[in-house]
């Protein structure tokens, strides 16, 4: 995703704040800087709602809840997230202080922060995958996992999944900077390729089919055995990043191909994309609270009993062979 940091970073997309006059276009000028401002700190606001979310999150997964194999990966997920949103409300306060105070941040700058905040979002993508599809073969093929699965296969994947978030964000930032997307290079166009190869005919397939498998346990299950809530939560957590990201990082490939014009201004088009992908990271905290919400309670009783209930549920699941009593349920 370092097309985000090829708008923030190239100067010309950014509004004029150093050479206005005293005629319309001082006012036109000023109008723009004074509303890309108020969209930043809102996007800020964002992401900070979204830090301490996941913050909650990697707190109560850490020091309260017991580690089960779905907890390693939620807590590694919610602290891909947190990354992200950090380093995007870091970018968007250096673009406020760019178009108010007129300062602008060095390339070094900006390209640490393209190399982490695609850091966080790399992994944080490929820690959603690999959660929905575990889920999908516990259910699949119950015995191995039961019987046959690695006991340390949670910690090992999730460090894979740290090294491969690590080398995809360098090798898009490295590979394709910002002079050599606009450029179109053979290197850049490349790392496009791959990047599209990796998202649409691996990630978001898998995604798709292990969320369908999900549906269908819980539309075939009956009430006395009804899966643990930890589905919903999955189903709801790729729910949302079909809906924000995936059609963001289609428009971009379609517009590095040049398959239509962007009628939209680069900064303009850079906060929308901000502001679907930050939802999406600030989302899954408040998704986790609402699955495991006592629905009779007004508001649903504390972070930590929601959180409880829905890992405890994987943990009922694990000793009794894949068939939840009810009581995983209360």
């Amino acid at each position: 995703m370092a097309e985000f940091g090829n708008l923030s970073s190239n100067g010309t997309h950014l509004p004029n704040t150093e050479n206005l006059s005293s005629n319309g276009t001082h006012l036109q000028n000023t109008v723009d800087v004074v509303t890309y401002s108020v969209v930043a700190c809102f996007g800020i606001i964002l992401c900070l709602l979204g830090m301490i979310g996941n913050a909650i999150v990697s707190w109560i997964l850490t020091f309260t809840l017991k580690r089960t194999k779905y907890t390693v990966y939620i807590l590694n997920l919610a602290i891909a997230d947190f990354i992200y949103l950090l380093f995007v409300a870091v970018l968007l306060l250096l673009m406020v202080d760019k178009m108010l105070n007129r300062v602008t941040p060095t390339s070094t700058t900006l390209f640490a922060l393209e190399i982490m905040y695609d850091f966080g979002y790399n992994a944080g993508m490929l820690f959603l995958t690999a959660i929905s599809v575990e889920r999908c073969l516990s259910v699949l093929f119950p015995i191995w996992y039961k019987c046959y699965r690695p006991k340390h296969l949670s910690s090992g994947t999730c460090g894979l999944i740290w090294l491969l978030g690590a080398f995809l964000s360098l090798l898009d930032n490295f590979v394709c900077p910002s002079q050599a997307f606009m450029a179109m290079t053979k290197e850049c166009t490349g790392t496009q390729i791959f990047s599209i190869v990796l998202t649409f005919v691996i990630i978001i397939p898998l995604m798709l089919v292990s969320s369908f498998i999900l549906i269908y346990i819980i539309k075939t299950s009956s009430k006395k055995s009804r899966p643990p809530k930890i589905y919903l939560a999955i189903i709801f957590t790729v729910l949302v990043f079909l809906i924000s990201v995936a059609p963001i990082r289609l428009l971009w490939s379609l517009l590095y191909f040049k398959a239509f014009e962007n009628t939209m201004t680069g900064l303009a088009f850079f906060f929308v994309t901000t502001y679907f992908t930050s939802f999406n990271s600030s989302a899954n905290p408040f998704i986790y609270f609402f699955v495991g919400r006592h629905r009779k309670k007004r508001f649903g009783g504390s972070i930590s009993g929601a959180l409880s209930r829905v890992f405890k549920d994987d943990e009922t699941e694990q000793t009794s062979d894949g068939n939840t009593t009810n009581s995983s349920m209360r």
